[in-house]
């Protein structure tokens, strides 16, 4: 498959320029945190939503949607570790077994989007495989949500491009495929505005959500899903579930950290451990509100693991050096206290 260049970066803004009620509008279903939390918790809704969007977007009707490890485990100290956005086992009412992987991808990744989609779909391959067993695996589909990909003609409206895999010898496509990957090219949705709400199938209706959730211009036909369709009713609420109880700061420097994570700034020296870059994620979320001083940034980097874990909680309530002072010293101070119950207890 040739490989997907000049992928376009979706700007964040910057943060000092909007209230925190702003910000929070800003979060759309485009960020993995979001869209990971819409399809892939445990409560019933999710479940509901992911059975009704994969039995539409691959035609098939799915009775199972169970989700799987989405960190897999590196068997060897220099093998590259994968984080999956959302791993499912699914089941169709025949009985068959899929494997299916989901992966939006909003950010710029122009040198490696598409040896990363079938880096997923061998990693899902080979961990279904053991030393002396044949090669028996269930069929796996990895499923990349993007907003376009340059290399399809303008002219071809489809929006969905599926990737199949081809027989060594005879050069032409596997009829019983084990493996494959489906493009959604996410730009192309508005030719869906063509035509009534009603003719849409409803992995158009969830796309469409996804994409245009938080664009001014697509409100109404928005709002008009949310009133005539109840999973993306549920895919609303779902959000703003998430949006009540989950840290925005949070949430953005995860989607940084991978953003960071795919320019390679490993190997220019910015993240030494993982320690390091959540240090140095901390300055570039905080160094968009506020001028940080040198020895702020020392500050920052003096923390260790479980006050770091404690100051990133607090992450959003830090919008003034004020603010920054007194998180510090309140980390410092639990961990303070954390030690001096330690020595008590184990005197006990």
């Amino acid at each position: 498959m040739a490989e997907i260049s000049n992928y376009p970066h979706k700007q964040v803004p910057k943060q000092d320029s909007v209230s925190p009620h702003q910000r929070l509008r800003i979060l759309d279903y485009r960020e993995n945190d979001v869209f990971r939390y819409t399809f892939g918790s445990e409560e019933e809704s999710s479940r509901r939503i992911r059975i009704a969007y994969l039995s539409d977007l691959l035609q098939c009707r799915l009775i199972r949607a169970d989700m799987k490890n989405t960190e897999p485990m590196k068997d060897h100290s220099n093998e590259k570790g994968i984080r999956f956005d959302l791993l499912l086992e699914t089941e169709d009412d025949e009985g068959r077994i899929q494997l299916v992987n989901l992966e939006i991808q909003n950010y710029q990744m122009s040198d490696s989007l598409s040896l990363r989609s079938q880096g997923y779909l061998a990693r899902i391959v080979s961990d279904q495989i053991t030393i002396g067993d044949q090669y028996d695996f269930d069929p796996v589909v990895q499923v990349m949500i993007t907003n376009r990909i340059p290399q399809i003609k303008e002219s071809y409206e489809d929006y969905l491009h599926p990737h199949r895999f081809f027989h060594e010898i005879h050069v032409e496509r596997m009829a019983e495929e084990q493996c494959r990957i489906l493009w959604v090219e996410m730009d192309k949705l508005e030719n869906l505005e063509k035509k009534p709400i009603e003719e849409w199938r409803i992995s158009e209706k969830i796309h469409y959500m996804i994409r245009f959730s938080h664009a001014k211009k697509k409100q109404k036909i928005i709002q008009e899903l949310i009133e005539k369709e109840e999973i993306i009713a549920m895919m609303e609420e779902k959000k703003r579930d998430f949006l009540r109880d989950t840290s925005l700061a949070i949430a953005r420097m995860r989607a940084k950290f991978d953003e960071l994570d795919e320019q390679r700034v490993y190997e220019k020296g910015i993240m030494k451990g993982q320690l390091e870059g959540q240090r140095t994620l901390i300055q570039l979320v905080l160094g968009q509100r506020m001028k940080l001083s040198e020895a702020d940034a020392k500050q920052i980097d003096s923390l260790e693991s479980e006050a770091l874990e404690d100051f990133i909680l607090q992450l959003d309530k830090i919008q003034t050096p004020e603010d920054l002072q007194r998180q510090i010293a309140a980390v410092n101070q639990k961990k303070q206290t954390d030690q001096m119950i330690s020595v008590l207890t184990a005197h006990d």
